[in-house]
């Protein structure tokens, strides 16, 4: 049937490009060697005319065959159309992220095709790949493909965080097909290459098709829009290929269905009652039949609007597809079933009342079993209250084998779906259709009846026939046979797969002559009544769940794998119908003498394995002793005999049965002594009471998500809505598996969105299948604040487990004692590799040559221009001079009178009681914190903190938490509950925090450390020297007193133009550090040259505070600019702190930007990922006293034209007057 989705495979992969931002489409980067094959250029003649196109009569109707990409060229030349908007896509608010125009459409498709051309080398009829997240990039290389005459091939893109499992699926589709190239966005290729670096660490490797060449296609220069050569594209006729669409079912052997431009033109045909004026609502995967056909190429070849989102984003929140539908008027909807179901569910009545939904012409439901259920919780929860009308139903029939559908209800005629009740032995035994009345006499039970949802009637240009399939005769309506199908847009066949595609589409009637009369046979089992088409189920043994075909040989393979007792070929994959959908079942042999226990514990593999490789839950298992499973004469698995006696109740003599309810197997299932009885108390308190914003606890984690696994467990009315008997989330087992709850990966995807916003964190759905039970997950590193460690699969908790690497000295892997080979160095080389591969260089570690030193240089932290002052070089030299280059020596066996100068000054000027140097800044962090805290004290630290204030809190064995940016609130939360649990409490904050530019409240934080008797340390690394009227700090800027804080960090590199670090605090915490404190008694002591220089620039501040107050000034004169021009500034950026933060977006662009800002003598490095989440990407102006007006004017108008040229800021650009000049010493 019509294929949907992999929702949860789609929901890992949408991650990538939720943070895309407003952008124009297009250009092409090769990130491979170009391969060797030459383009051949056809001789044509000038005045050779295009190809006239075949008109293809099927039952009365004419079909033009034309290449549907003539269409699209006219309307992109065509005043009328070509601004027209045809593709919108949403983000996961529903707002627009991407409007795209025919003209826009055409002009991308033609880079992509030139790119295709020239530098890929391809050439008409080659295959093509296109592996892109949800987006709208890959309509347009899809559209680039048919400009450029070559097969595209939709595929699903391997999740970069899961590719061990999703590789080889990949790979054999690649094989399959010959492809040699591959389509993406960079988006996607730089994560998918860093995922592949990570695989590194892990003992499942990863390894990508080799010789694949990988073309992205995101950022194209507009000149190879002239270069595009469209030659193929018109020599294209109507048994061309167009695309491939592979089956998504099995993972052992892909087959691809060929669809021409005949095919894709007939079927096109279906679809004309469509307007121009009409607005399609999609969220729909772009690489299933359904999503491509229905929802990219319809919409360009009528000129109506498609609307589009993520199918994840309508998982997190199925209310936004209705949403969507009312603010656009939409007239055309398309889902399976489920998604009909969910929506209904999901949407609360206040907001169902508010949408607007009387605007649908057609709300079209295929891909998958309909249930009445669900159309009448659909038709229930819009159709009073929102204006829909339940006529506008179309319920369809269809399979990727026919382009798309062959049979629906006629879209001009609305009516009422057709609804029957059969009798179910009758049919099942007899192959006859017996209606069942409930009007006269005893009303039947439910289990004698099989409801059934009419698919309409052939549609034009279709014929259908209903035959028996093993005498192929055809058969009267209201009798049960398999579903042929003949019409010009069934596919010429399987790719490469000659006698499977002679069985499948060249079938024939019994005594037919006619050799060209041929049908497909779709292998669905159905009947006919008054001309319309009813599935029954399928004649072979394809599973279909949610709109994905599953081959049950993949399910049952996964079956045997998932534990050594399963007998392998004893095991039947096959699903049932269950609360309006279909499900999972697995009857399996085991070996004799398998005790309780083991039995338990084989459906918990079965369980965790089914749920991992195939995203699916199973809703019952049943293992079986050797030798009873039905199976044929030759040995083979009767699935559906297996399936009739689980529905009897017959199967022979079950040694263990596990079904899905509301107890799950957990009820079986012994818990860990203290974490389930404490979990389980846990969860009696109200989880959802903790306020928001704070870091979550695991015990509050673990409340919570057994609150709302019990939630997910409760039994859905009859409506649809979510009212439901009560589960005690203190009667549930933490240490159970998320699937042994029913919870199967669209369930999954909605809990973790939901967990994510209890934690103010994202939460990706892959966290469930690698911490597989409530414990955990709530225990798994990170979690809380949104940073969760990646895991082994082979570690118990999904961590990287130790393991023995050999079990003789020669059997060492070269790994373990060649750096060369190291995973991680190899790793770190070959993500550098990918980013140069990626068109970029690496802004790192560079020279820093006499040209740039002439740039403006925002990368330095010269705050004050101390560093170039020459009264402070002359203070080095002289010490040099006097003491020698260094001090030899650690600084507890004696310090030079230089140092012991420094720090009396350090004291007087920043108001100290007492001070200690080190030889820099990491140092006085780490070696600080370690001697504070030890295990059994707790540390709670600023999210936002500087690597060395991290490092330090891990060196020192303290448990850490780390609290969110800036909230003091969520401080004090935490330590009313956790103080009395810990010796002592250590709250790390900054003073400016510089990878965002922003500070913290120090008063609060100071009323919140008195309060809890804790000890109070701030980072001021960026703020001595920067903030307060003087420069004396961030406590001067509040106006605290510095001994309200108990350590005080500095360091020489910033304000004070030397190398060094220094602490500040009490007299017996200094003496404490000089006796105790590594990273002094066994370092050597600070270099007297530094000394010295860092001692001279303190004298200097001690003048007057007029460099700083000129830095302050400079600082807001560049804010100003950036905030009058809207260029982006980081959300917090203080005004006046010396670190200006500017939001770019993605690695890509941010890197881009700071290399044009190079070219425009500005020196600016890019913050990217990993050090910040992919889509807040930065560039960080450090701002010094020493920099210009003019410099800060001339960064301003560079950057603005890289903004400007990107789409984001089109207004001319206009300075405000300059600040007045200030007086400043020693320039």
């Amino acid at each position: 049937m019509v294929a949907a989705a992999s929702l949860a495979a789609v929901a890992s992969v949408a991650a990538l490009g939720a943070c895309t931002h407003k952008r124009r489409h297009g250009d092409v980067e090769t990130v491979a060697p170009v391969r060797k094959k030459r383009r051949l250029k056809k001789k044509v003649a000038a005045n050779t005319a295009k190809p006239q196109h075949d008109v293809v009569v099927a039952n009365g109707v004419t079909v033009n065959t034309e290449p549907v990409v003539a269409e699209l060229k006219r309307r992109a030349a065509a005043d009328k159309w070509r601004h027209k908007i045809v593709y919108t896509f949403l983000d996961d608010l529903g707002r627009e992220s991407v409007n795209l125009s025919f003209e826009d459409v055409d002009r991308a498709a033609r880079k992509v095709a030139a790119a295709l051309q020239r530098d890929a080398n391809v050439v008409k009829g080659d295959r093509v790949i296109l592996c892109f997240p949800p987006g709208l990039d890959f309509a347009l290389a899809f559209w680039g493909c048919l400009y450029a005459g070559v097969v595209g091939i939709p595929v699903y893109p391997p999740y970069p965080g899961t590719l061990a499992k999703d590789l080889p699926k990949f790979n054999l589709l690649v094989e399959d097909s010959g492809a040699a190239v591959v389509l993406t966005n960079t988006t996607y290729h730089l994560a998918s290459k860093m995922a592949t670096v990570k695989g590194y660490f892990s003992s499942a490797r990863t390894s990508w098709p080799a010789n694949l060449q990988w073309v992205t296609t995101d950022n194209l220069p507009d000149s190879l829009v002239a270069q595009y050569d469209e030659e193929d594209a018109l020599s294209l006729t109507s048994d061309d290929l167009a695309f491939f669409q592979y089956s998504s079912g099995s993972t052992s052997a892909p087959k691809a269905v060929m669809i021409s431009h005949g095919n894709l033109c007939a079927q096109l045909k279906t679809w004309e009652s469509i307007l121009p004026t009409d607005t399609l609502v999609s969220w729909l995967p772009s690489y299933h039949d359904m999503g491509l056909v229905g929802f990219i190429i319809t919409p360009c070849v009528v000129a109506a609007r498609c609307v589009s989102m993520s199918p994840i984003s309508f998982i997190k929140d199925p209310s936004l597809w209705m949403r969507t539908a009312s603010k656009y008027k939409a007239t055309h909807l398309c889902a399976p079933n489920f998604g009909y179901a969910l929506a209904a569910r999901k949407t609360r009545d206040k907001k169902a009342a508010e949408m607007d939904l009387s605007s649908i012409k057609q709300a079209i439901c295929a891909a998958e079993p309909i249930r009445r259920e669900s159309l009448d919780a659909f038709t229930t929860k819009f159709a009073s209250t929102a204006g829909f009308d339940p006529k506008t139903f179309n319920c369809g029939y269809g399979l990727a084998e026919v382009t798309l559908v062959c049979t629906g209800q006629d879209p001009l005629v609305p009516q009422m779906p057709t609804l029957l009740d059969v009798n179910k032995r009758i049919l099942e035994s007899q192959r006859k259709v017996a209606v069942v009345s409930s009007k006269k006499g005893k009303k039947p039970a439910a289990t004698e009846v099989m409801q059934l949802v009419g698919c309409g009637k052939a549609m034009p240009t279709f014929s259908v026939a209903i035959v028996d399939p093993d005498t192929k005769q055809p058969l009267e309506e209201l009798q049960v046979g398999e579903i042929w199908v003949q019409g010009p847009s069934v596919s010429i066949g399987y790719w490469n797969r000659a006698d499977y595609t002679k069985e499948m589409f060249h079938a024939q009637l019994a005594g037919e002559k006619n050799e060209k009369n041929t049908y497909l046979r779709t292998g669905d089992m159905g009947f006919l009544r008054k001309g319309e088409v009813f599935v029954t189920g399928r004649l072979k043994d394809l599973i279909i769940i949610r709109g994905r075909n599953v081959c049950p040989q993949d399910v049952e393979a996964s079956v045997e794998r998932a534990h050594e007792n399963v007998r392998p070929g004893c095991t039947a994959a096959f699903s049932i119908e269950k609360d309006q959908e279909e499900a999972l079942v697995v009857v399996a042999e085991v070996k004799n003498g398998s005790s309780q226990e083991t039995l338990e514990g084989i459906c918990r593999e079965i369980i965790k394995t089914v749920l991992s490789e195939h995203q699916l839950k199973c809703e019952a298992i049943v293992l079986l002793r050797q030798k009873t499973i039905p199976k044929t004469t030759s040995g083979k698995i009767q699935r559906s005999a297996s399936k009739t006696h689980f529905l009897d109740n017959t199967l022979t003599k079950p040694l263990f049965t596990y079904r899905a309810k509301a107890t799950g197997l957990g009820a079986h299932v012994s818990p860990s002594p203290a974490t389930a009885k404490d979990a389980k108390e846990k969860a009696s308190t109200d989880a959802s009471s903790t306020p928001a914003g704070e870091i979550k606890t695991p015990d509050e984690i673990l409340a919570w998500l057994l609150q709302n696994v019990a939630h997910e467990m409760e039994v859905p009315t009859a409506s649809g809505d979510a009212d439901a008997s009560p589960t005690n989330p203190a009667t549930i087992d933490p240490n159970t598996p998320w699937a042994m709850f029913g919870m199967d990966s669209v369930a999954i995807v909605g809990l973790s969105s939901d967990l994510g916003e209890f934690l103010g964190c994202i939460v990706s759905p892959s966290a469930f299948f690698q911490y597989d039970t409530p414990y955990k997950l709530a225990n798994a590193p990170g979690l809380a604040t949104g940073d969760l460690a990646g895991g082994d699969e082979n570690g118990e908790q999904g961590g990287v487990a130790s393991m023995q690497t050999a079990t003789t000295v020669e059997e060492i892997d070269s790994s373990c004692f060649e750096i060369d080979n190291f995973p991680e160095v190899r790793g770190l080389f070959g993500q550098m590799k990918e980013f140069e591969s990626a068109g970029l260089r690496v802004p790192f570690l560079e020279t820093l040559t006499p040209e740039k030193r002439r740039m403006t240089n925002f990368n330095t932290y010269n705050y004050l221009g101390n560093a170039s002052n020459p009264e402070v070089a002359a203070a080095s030299k002289k010490a040099i001079e006097e003491y020698g280059t260094t001090m030899s020596s650690s600084p507890i066996v004696g310090q030079t009178q230089v140092n012991v100068d420094l720090e009396k000054t350090l004291c007087t000027f920043f108001n100290a009681e007492a001070s200690i140097l080190f030889v820099g800044g990491w140092v006085s962090n780490v070696t600080t914190i370690d001697a504070l805290v030890s295990k059994g004290d707790l540390i709670l630290c600023d999210a936002l903190n500087h690597d060395s204030c991290v490092s330090g809190q891990r060196l020192s064995g303290a448990t850490i938490l780390p609290f969110p940016h800036n909230d003091t609130k969520a401080l004090e939360r935490m330590l009313s509950k956790l103080r009395t649990k810990y010796r002592r409490v250590l709250i790390v904050i900054e003073g400016v925090y510089s990878m965002d530019g922003d500070i913290p409240d120090v008063h609060e934080t100071i009323r919140i450390k008195k309060k809890y008797k804790a000890l109070l340390f701030i980072d001021e690394a960026h703020s001595f020297g920067t903030m307060g009227a003087t420069g004396r700090g961030i406590c001067e800027h509040f106006n605290v007193n510095p001994k309200d804080v108990d350590v005080r960090m500095g360091t020489m590199s910033k304000a004070l133009g030397s190398v060094g670090g220094f602490i500040f605090g009490s007299k017996t915490l200094i003496k404490y550090l000089k006796h105790c404190a590594g990273g002094f008694v066994f370092s050597v002591g600070l270099a007297p040259a530094c000394g010295s220089a860092a001692l001279k620039s303190v004298q200097l501040m001690t003048e007057g505070p007029s460099r700083t107050l000129l830095l302050q000034e400079r600082s807001k004169y560049f804010y100003d600019l950036c905030k009058e021009h809207e260029i982006p500034m980081g959300e917090n950026t203080f005004r006046g702190a010396p670190v200006v933060v500017v939001m770019i977006g993605s690695t890509i662009a941010t890197a881009k930007a700071s290399e044009y800002l190079e070219a425009n003598k500005v020196n600016v490095k890019p913050i990217v990922y990993p050090a910040v989440e992919e889509g807040k990407c930065r560039l960080r102006f450090f701002i010094s006293a020493l920099h210009t007006t003019k410099q800060l004017e001339d960064t301003v108008i560079a950057l603005k034209t890289y903004l400007r040229e990107d789409g984001v800021l089109p207004e001319p650009l206009v300075l405000p007057s300059p600040p007045p000049q200030l007086p400043v010493t020693s320039d």
